[in-house]
């Protein structure tokens, strides 16, 4: 406020009918109701569980949030032959390495009928 004490700031009463307050999905993370359709659909998993996928030369697999956080938020597991792993810090923020290169590898946060949607062949680590 000192610094910048002509700054606007953004405030919940906007004159509009949408509460700003409550989170607009409501139970949408929870059920299994999908705003959308999608042409890969695997029950196996609730579609609403947080996975982290990822891809490494051509073979996709995922890794349910839940799975790493009780494995004490770090695994090791091996895809396409490559040992990787997956550390996920106390602030939630997940890094996956390629141990054999040493290089960090892109993976995406999704729900998983996302994740399922775009990648129907996805292994799953199993703990």
């Amino acid at each position: 406020k000192e610094l910048h004490s002509d700054a606007l700031v953004l405030g919940q009463e906007t004159g509009m009918v949408r509460s700003y307050g409550t989170d607009p999905y409501g139970s949408y993370y929870e059920d299994s109701f999908l705003m959308f359709d999608v042409t890969s659909e695997d029950s196996s998993i609730h579609p609403k569980t947080v996975v982290y996928g990822l891809e490494v030369d051509g073979v996709y697999k995922a890794y349910l949030e839940d799975d790493i956080i009780a494995s004490g938020n770090f695994v090791v597991d091996f895809v396409a032959g490559n040992q990787v792993s997956i550390e996920r810090d106390s602030a939630g923020v997940v890094e996956i390495l390629n141990l054999d290169t040493g290089e960090e590898l892109v993976m995406e946060r999704d729900f998983w009928f996302a994740w399922y949607a775009f990648h129907p062949n996805t292994l799953v680590y199993n703990r």
